[in-house]
């Protein structure tokens, strides 16, 4: 139901930017995530976490 009409007023005329920013923040996020693990400053479990946190939010 909540994905029949999602903007009949055209409150979301001027969303595709910021969900575009979104989407390119969250994988900036993933490659800082990757570039700390390799750095050995997140463990495995850590990395494995933050980006499972990550990948949802996508």
């Amino acid at each position: 139901k909540a994905f029949a009409d999602p903007a009949p007023d055209g409150a979301r005329a001027g969303a595709a930017s910021p969900a575009a920013d979104d989407h390119d923040a969250l994988l900036r996020r993933l490659r800082e995530l990757g570039e700390l693990h390799q750095a050995g400053i997140l463990t495995d479990e850590e990395f494995t976490t933050a980006k499972q946190a990550v990948l949802r939010r996508m």
